[in-house]
């Protein structure tokens, strides 16, 4: 009878620390998703960012076109999947540039000036940087930045022989939407090919000019349909319209078009990374706990 007693309390006492277990799991994941809730900021998240050289300070005023609201909604759409949303301006330089790759951005608005390069057949990537406001002599004479005149002020850009050879780290299936006009130019395709080679998932982008206003309601629309809507890229691109200008129509692409980006959407990477955290969190304590009962 007293061999009865003591098992039954033993395992009394057994399950009394399941049950332990089980709260405390719980409480760990509740605490976890808290606490990535509040502190988004680490190293290995991956992060959203809005390029917005466009409305830099930097720019000739001719040439600026702040739009506010525009980066609002972009901020409030991204943020539904992103935790980190960094913001560039005045600070969309050579020097940011050169650190893009390395940042583990998987969704990058780029809305920025550019200029095609007729001789090698590719679109330079403008900086906030002026011309000749620093010494950069030896990237311009070894091709890896260029002078972009944007109807005759002159800044800063950068070209495919840049990506290559002078941006730290690599992409990660990096989601790109470049907010230029020709960026998907026919016969104009080895910026996006070189960015597709550093790791980049998609380039998408204009085959013709674009108006500024147009530009941003395209992509408002565009964003919405892959976040709101999870649309994948071929679908959301293909419903956006044409647009015309004085120099024709344009309309939206993406690079490569192959079917596994075609049937690509935008992951939930917010929710993704406070699971992986908390149930990280959880197999470490039930180790810990198993080696307790053993």
């Amino acid at each position: 009878m007293k061999a009865k007693n003591k098992g039954e309390t033993e395992k009394f006492a057994q399950n009394k620390r399941l049950v332990y277990a089980a709260i405390a799991v719980i409480t760990i994941i509740i605490l976890a998703s808290i606490f990535f809730y509040f502190r988004p900021n680490q190293p290995s998240q991956p992060k959203a960012a809005i390029i917005d050289q466009l409305g830099s300070s930097q720019l000739a005023e001719p040439i600026r076109h702040q739009n506010q609201t525009f980066i609002n909604t972009m901020k409030e759409l991204l943020y539904k999947r992103f935790s980190i949303v960094d913001y560039y301006s005045d600070n969309a330089t050579v020097e940011q540039y050169k650190r893009l790759s390395s940042q583990d951005y998987k969704l990058i608005i780029w809305r920025v000036h550019s200029a095609l390069d007729l001789n090698s057949k590719y679109i330079a990537i403008s900086t906030s940087d002026e011309y000749d406001s620093k010494n950069y002599d030896q990237y311009l004479e070894n091709g890896q930045l260029t002078v972009c005149n944007i109807t005759g002020y002159y800044y800063f850009g950068i070209t495919p022989k840049f990506v290559e050879e002078l941006m730290s780290g690599r992409f990660e299936d990096t989601v790109i939407i470049f907010m230029s006009c020709n960026g998907l130019k026919q016969d104009y395709y080895k910026t996006a090919e070189t960015f597709e080679e550093k790791g980049v998932k998609v380039f998408i982008s204009w085959d013709g000019w674009i108006d500024p206003s147009d530009n941003d309601n395209a992509v408002t629309l565009l964003l919405q349909y892959l976040i709101n809507d999870n649309n994948t890229i071929s679908n959301a691109v293909s419903k956006i319209p044409q647009y015309s200008s004085p120099y024709g129509l344009s309309r939206l692409k993406h690079y490569p078009d192959t079917n596994d980006v075609q049937n690509y959407r935008i992951p939930d990477y917010k929710q993704s990374n406070t699971a992986k955290m908390g149930f990280a969190m959880m197999a470490i304590f039930l180790k810990k706990f198993e080696l307790e009962l053993d």
